[in-house]
């Protein structure tokens, strides 16, 4: 029989009632899911989890402000729309400082919704803590009568007990702990991370971190003092142009010597003019430099690979595919090796290479935290 004449008669379909197993789903019963539930759209969504990560003093804490403000407020974030609601920050570190960075945004409007502070840390390794933690976050909710739509955990270091962060397993145990937050929730949970001092040095601990997460939110200064905020991962939307933000001092009052006491706010800015590079390209590219040395970094703390010889292809499979979705292979090998060949030829390189094969520095010097 001629394949392009093939029919199905009647009695080929049967009318039999069947048992299904639970789990599967007929694909023939399914609606779209049309709704997002986002927390901001195009960027976080609720019952999801993202990680936030870039260099110290880069402007992590400005921007949380700052989208913090943008969700009690009912304010759009870089345009996007937002869904107002109840933050709680899990302040690990530095509790009166973000308190203090709240104050530069009209954060006492009585339109607003509240932004709550946790001035101790949580750890995301203990199942009865988590608990614990999901309980108050309920009742805040129940007493307020408002949903919690965003939840911050900064920094993730601070909030993982005894947990070895290099290690895979132990990682993606925390990002279930946070996961189990998002879900019980129905609110986006942010876990906050440092690279090094040094961008261009690395990020730490292992990648399951980022593999596990359904947002991955990149932030790389400029020279002009202005920061890219890239989304490096975005698991279920549409995936945005990066933004820019600057930051501007906020005088808080005076001190004991009559002296302004600032804090620091973001602010939304241009992308910077960049010579020879379109405006589409400089924050990916800058994203993929921060991957790249994160990657490096990475395998530095792997113990059995630290000092092995890796080809260009070894490496890029360690980094995020998003980062080069519009590229064709030969394209993405290229960026790669530009990259690593700059790394190579610093001052004080991390790495060394020829021919395509690379090798990290032993005794190259370390920009951890």
């Amino acid at each position: 029989m001629n394949a392009s004449a093939v029919t199905f008669e009647p009695e080929m379909v049967s009318t039999k009632q069947v048992s299904i197993p639970e789990g599967f789903r007929d694909a023939r019963d399914h609606e779209p899911q049309l709704l997002w539930h986002y927390t901001t759209k195009g960027w976080f969504r609720r019952a999801e989890t993202s990680v936030l990560f870039g260099p110290s003093n880069c402007g992590k804490s400005a921007l949380l402000g700052y989208l913090g403000y943008c969700i009690v407020s009912g304010t759009r974030f870089f345009g996007a729309r937002v869904k107002q609601g109840i933050v709680i920050h899990v302040a690990a570190e530095a509790a009166e400082s973000v308190l203090d960075r709240t104050l530069g945004y009209d954060i006492k409007n009585p339109a607003n919704s509240r932004y709550f502070v946790q001035t101790e840390a949580i750890d995301l390794s203990d199942y009865d803590v988590i608990t614990a933690f999901i309980e108050d976050l309920k009742r805040i909710s129940a007493s307020l009568g408002e949903n919690i739509v965003l939840v911050v955990f900064d920094t993730l270091a601070r909030s993982l007990g005894n947990t070895d962060e290099n290690n895979a397993g132990e990682m993606t145990k925390i990002v279930s702990a946070a996961d189990r937050i998002a879900r019980t929730m129905k609110s986006h949970v942010m876990l906050v991370h440092h690279t090094g001092k040094d961008a261009d040095r690395g990020g730490r601990g292992s990648s399951a971190l980022r593999g596990a997460v359904d947002t991955e939110i990149c932030l790389t200064p400029a020279p002009n003092g202005s920061v890219c905020v890239t989304q490096v991962k975005q698991r279920s939307m549409q995936q945005s142009e990066p933004v820019w933000f600057k930051r501007e001092a906020v005088v808080l009052g005076k001190d004991e010597d009559d002296e302004d006491r600032t804090t620091v706010r973001a602010v939304e800015a241009e992308e910077p003019a960049k010579a020879g590079k379109s405006p589409a390209t400089g924050g990916a590219t800058e994203a993929r430099r921060t991957a790249v040395a994160t990657a490096l970094h990475i395998r530095r703390k792997s113990v059995s690979i630290a000092t092995k010889p890796f080809k260009t292809s070894e490496l890029i499979d360690w980094l995020p595919a998003e980062l080069f979705k519009d590229m064709a292979a030969e394209s993405r090998n290229k960026s790669v090796i530009r990259i690593l060949e700059a790394l190579a030829k610093e001052t004080n390189p991390t790495l060394r290479g020829a021919n395509g094969t690379w090798q990290l520095i032993a005794n190259a010097r370390s920009c951890e935290k």
